[in-house]
């Protein structure tokens, strides 16, 4: 393959909030990449937005973008409805692709998809960004090496302002949840996933999933639109390390918004966390606190870590925020492609994270412990 990995960016629109304004960027600044392609559902925007990027090809059809010879790589950046289009549309064609977290509407997608990778052997990426966050990585480090003795127990908080009573016109699908992009879904699966990465996997869990606000206003118009998405989802369990964990995750709060994770062990504590209104851990510019019980010199405060260089690996020029950790997961991709390598989360861990949302769901149906 050439040095330059070609690629088409599905959702590629300059109104496409999330691709816009992480992927786009993202790959104008890496050196292994260069945008050949971009696609959108109409083929006005689709030429207007590659003609605003400098790319050459413009496509309304994703089949027919996935199949152009200037493509060696597609990015599935769309609404979670159309991933499972996308993704078979360049699995067909034989083509890399990196498909944005949740990986199928629900977990039958995205088994088909994985099986459907596997047997075209290409390389397949999915977008659970914070397990390329320089901070968790940090974390997941100095919990293997020791830092805080063995893991007794683990506390997560995710509260956003969001998928609660109001939002806006481009967020409105995220509130019903036939849409397959909710709380439960985006902040508490890459919330869940990052502590996972971090610390271990579950043994067994209970959970509590409530909608208690029933309808939203969206701002732009003032209208009422029903919700059927969860504003309240706790979770309890237990890893197979043994720890202990409870996660809290709420939308519609408008006041200590953010995420933490707190890791307990019994040599000390490590603290991650972000106090930012979206609660999306996965968006990065997160806060690694920590403290030694031998230490601490009678005081029990955290201090602040400061995270090593070779936790970054993108250039300079990459901004801080969502951007960030995009363009570490593609840095990582470019290599796999390029070295025949898997570092990268791919659709084997997203499948790994659907069905444990589904055991979350279960649990809270039926009220019933689930043993993984």
């Amino acid at each position: 393959m050439d040095k330059t990995i070609h690629v088409g960016v599905i959702g590629g629109s300059v109104n496409n909030q999330w691709a816009s304004s992480t992927h786009i960027p993202a790959l104008q600044r890496l050196p292994k990449f260069k945008i050949t392609a971009i696609g959108t559902t109409r083929m006005e925007s689709a030429e207007k937005s590659a003609s605003q990027f400098g790319v050459p090809h413009a496509f309304a059809d994703s089949n027919e973008l996935a199949h152009n010879p200037d493509v060696d790589m597609v990015i599935a950046s769309v609404k979670v409805p159309c991933h499972y289009d996308a993704v078979m549309a360049t699995l067909n064609a034989g083509k890399h692709v990196y498909c944005e977290w949740p990986l199928g509407l629900n977990t039958s997608q995205a088994i088909e998809m994985n099986n459907l990778a596997t047997a075209k052997k290409v390389h397949h990426a999915v977008g659970l960004q914070a397990r390329q966050s320089p901070e968790v990585n940090f974390v997941k480090d100095l919990v293997a090496e020791g830092y805080i003795g063995k893991v007794l127990s683990c506390h997560m908080k995710v509260f956003t302002t969001a998928k609660g009573g109001t939002t806006n016109e481009a967020s409105k699908y995220l509130l019903n949840h036939s849409n397959g992009a909710n709380l439960l879904t985006i902040n508490a699966g890459h919330a869940i996933d990052a502590l996972c990465y971090a610390v271990g996997d579950f043994k067994e869990l209970s959970a509590t999933i409530a909608n208690q606000i029933k309808q939203a206003k969206v701002q732009e118009a003032g209208e009422i639109i029903e919700k059927t998405t969860a504003d309240q989802i706790l979770i309890n369990g237990t890893l197979k390390s043994g720890a202990t964990v409870s996660i809290h995750v709420q939308g519609g709060i408008s006041y200590r918004t953010g995420v933490s994770l707190e890791i307990y062990g019994t040599e000390g504590v490590i603290v991650l966390s972000n106090e930012s209104t979206h609660a999306q851990l996965q968006w990065g510019d997160l806060k690694v606190e920590g403290m030694h019980l031998a230490n601490r010199e009678n005081s029990s405060s955290l201090a602040e870590l400061t995270i090593p260089d070779h936790y970054h690996w993108v250039p300079d020029t990459i901004p801080g925020g969502p951007v960030f950790n995009v363009a570490q997961a593609l840095e990582k991709f470019a290599k796999d492609i390029m070295e025949g390598t898997r570092r990268i989360p791919n659709f084997d861990d997203a499948v790994k994270l659907h069905i444990l949302l589904d055991l979350i769901q279960k649990a809270a149906d039926t009220g019933e412990r689930q043993v993984l």
